[in-house]
């Protein structure tokens, strides 16, 4: 019942009522903690940011275990400003989703550190997969890959382009763009960003 007046609240563009209820709940669940993370991201204060580290260290590692829970903790810290416990968050992570990534480079990009997103980028290596020639690994590495959606692919490279065209640097832009598989490259999205980007980069 409270998680469902938690999610209304939420609809309704109430969050500091989610978050008022949320304090009642006992041994809230992997949803709800989402749920909150997600309205500390709406809010994104000081105050939202003082529960954040008030109630994270009190939920079970195996929570952060979830990708779910990871991205919203991390997105939450980024737009709250707080990009030290988001990196701190990342670098303790044992599986890195697309998801993972997707958020951490996307705050970066906020809070106006580009060069940090693509040295995050650099880490994901999905060009492993294409450049890999043993079959048993190319089936192992796209079984991989599944386990996150085609949106989470695009949201890495919208990210990565965004933070080129942040940076403006030519030479560093053709190098990464010739990163993206050529699937992506007729996505809308993407082809905005591409303009944008050698808009900005002359």
């Amino acid at each position: 019942m409270l998680i469902r007046l938690s999610i209304g609240y939420i609809k309704n563009k109430s969050a500091k009522k989610a978050i008022d209820l949320f304090r009642e709940i006992k041994d809230p669940d992997e949803i709800t903690i989402t749920l909150v993370f997600n309205v500390c991201t709406q809010l994104g204060t000081e105050k939202e940011l003082n529960l954040l580290k008030t109630i994270s260290p009190k939920f079970c590692n195996t929570f952060y275990s979830n990708p779910y829970v990871l991205t919203s903790l991390i997105d939450a810290f980024m737009k709250c400003g707080d990009v030290t416990s988001a990196k701190s968050l990342f670098d303790k992570s044992t599986k890195k989703t697309l998801l993972v990534y997707g958020a951490m480079m996307t705050g970066l990009i906020v809070n106006d550190q580009e060069d940090e997103a693509i040295a995050i980028f650099n880490e994901i290596h999905l060009d492993e997969f294409y450049r890999e020639n043993h079959s048993e690994k190319q089936m192992k590495l796209l079984s991989e890959l599944k386990h996150d959606r085609f949106e989470s692919n695009i949201t890495i490279y919208l990210c990565l382009l965004k933070a080129l065209a942040k940076l403006g640097m030519l030479d560093k832009a053709q190098s990464f763009v010739q990163q993206i598989p050529t699937v992506f490259l007729t996505d809308y999205p993407i082809r905005n960003a591409l303009i944008h980007m050698w808009i900005r980069s002359n």
